[in-house]
């Protein structure tokens, strides 16, 4: 074994030989310039080795190399849980971001609006303006005959409700439940559950749990004690404040209904409050008569005040949102109905009109009327000021067709902000007042 490991051991010592080049005697001049071409070579070397220091462009370039490579190594694989919550940040962001430039266009749109027609200080003109009426204005027969501005015929409406409530607590309790609280769906929330109480109550007169409710209860509190005129309701139907135990072990007030309760009340007091309807105005005519031949009768009907119509921020916004859907819709193919509907979406919000109707004998009789009031309502309103209720039709002053469709809305039928009919008789008794050669009176005498 140690032959063999001598072999091994001067085949080794051959090969190093071997690479070492070839052999030099001492003092031969070729050795010594051998030696000083390697340390020539070396000191190349060093001098390769030794490089500049590199420049801040050079740097930011590695540094910005460096951290794609730390964020590739640190990317989380497609479809890994934490690839799609980076992903769903992402949306969140870009979608925040849109919704932010959106906004800011949309304010800046209704600056630009309200800069050129609205929060202007208002100019007074020393010359006398012309408008076709003065205001909107609301009667109630409650109230008496006075008129009064929509607002201000609302505060009339509940100060005569809650002067009445020492009189009839119950009644007009479910009126002022019904009148005095919205939205509609709120209102219609705490009637469901107040007779939902009083059902209770009636299918299980014997039956302690029904006959108590608790005040601080969070549905009690956001359906019924929040809306006006529910404790005076309560009170009525006989429940009364008591302190009891609640189920923390603490004190809390409780409605308590006596087992001695007017049962027959109580179910007068339910059907009342679920068949009440809210005490509203009616809008008031506002009748003027134009003579024939005086001043207001040659200069046409004049401007509208800014009872008529209202333009809020929200109507603003709106209206930008629709002119943005109008560009959609234009590419797709829709019916006529369908153009007609959306021309009568992108009207002016007009929420009243003034209409004029023109007598054969020259007079005119106008009247104020909701937009949304069908032509039934005005052939009424002319028929009440009548002098003698004969049959008659109206006819459109731009078309001269005869108005027979009572049906359609003063704002489908484009009377709207303001407009004149032309009265006519029907036409037997057209015929008859020809034939007798009179003169029938159009309007009441004492309206003229």
């Amino acid at each position: 074994m140690s032959a063999i490991k001598d072999f091994f051991k001067k085949k080794k010592t051959e090969a190093k030989f071997k690479l070492a080049g070839g052999g030099h005697k001492l003092g031969d001049p070729s050795a010594g310039g051998s030696g000083s071409s390697r340390q020539q070579q070396a000191a190349a070397a060093a001098a390769r080795q030794e490089r500049q220091h590199p420049s801040t462009s050079a740097q930011q370039a590695g540094a910005a190399a460096l951290n794609r490579m730390a964020a590739a190594t640190s990317k989380p694989a497609i479809g890994s849980e934490e690839y799609l919550k980076n992903r769903q940040r992402a949306l969140i962001k870009e979608q925040a971001r849109l919704e932010l430039e959106k906004e800011k266009a949309t304010e800046a749109e209704i600056n630009k609006l309200k800069s050129v027609y609205g929060e202007k200080e208002e100019v007074v003109q020393e010359t006398s303006g012309h408008l076709a009426a003065q205001g909107v204005y609301f009667r109630c027969p409650l109230i008496g005959d006075s008129v009064y501005p929509k607002e201000e015929m609302k505060a009339k409406i509940r100060e005569f409700l809650y002067s009445q409530l020492e009189q009839e607590r119950g009644l007009t309790a479910t009126l002022i439940i019904h009148t005095c609280n919205n939205p509609k769906e709120r209102v219609e929330t705490c009637v469901d559950t107040l007779c939902k109480y009083l059902d209770n109550i009636l299918q299980n007169p014997s039956e302690p749990k029904y006959r108590k409710i608790r005040k601080s209860n969070k549905a009690f509190q956001e359906r019924v004690a929040s809306l006006e005129g529910t404790e005076e309701f309560i009170r009525d139907c006989g429940f009364q404040l008591e302190m009891l135990t609640g189920n923390d072990g603490n004190e809390e007030e409780f409605w308590i209904l006596p087992e001695h309760a007017d049962l027959e009340h109580l179910t007068m007091l339910q059907d009342s409050l679920r068949s009440c309807e809210p005490l509203t105005a009616e809008l008031d005519r506002g009748i003027i008569v134009i003579k024939p031949g005086s001043e207001s009768a040659g200069r046409g009907i004049g401007s509208l005040p800014s009872d008529f119509f209202s333009v809020t921020a929200a109507e603003v916004k709106t209206e930008l949102q629709s002119k943005a859907d109008s560009l959609e819709r234009e590419s797709m193919l829709r019916t006529q109905a369908m153009r007609e509907k959306e021309a009568m979406i992108g009207r002016r919000k007009y929420r009243y009109c003034v209409v004029r109707i023109r007598f054969p004998d020259g007079y005119l009789l106008q009247g104020t009327f909701s937009v949304y009031e069908q032509l039934s309502a005005v052939l009424d309103f002319v028929a009440d000021n009548l002098e003698v209720p004969l049959p008659f039709h109206l006819v459109d002053t731009v078309t001269g067709a005869k108005m027979l469709d009572t049906a359609p809305t003063l704002q489908e039928l484009g009377l709207v902000p303001a407009s004149i009919l032309n009265f006519r008789w029907d036409p037997e008794i057209q015929a008859d007042i020809q034939s007798s050669g009179a003169n029938l009176a159009c309007l009441k005498s004492s309206l003229l």
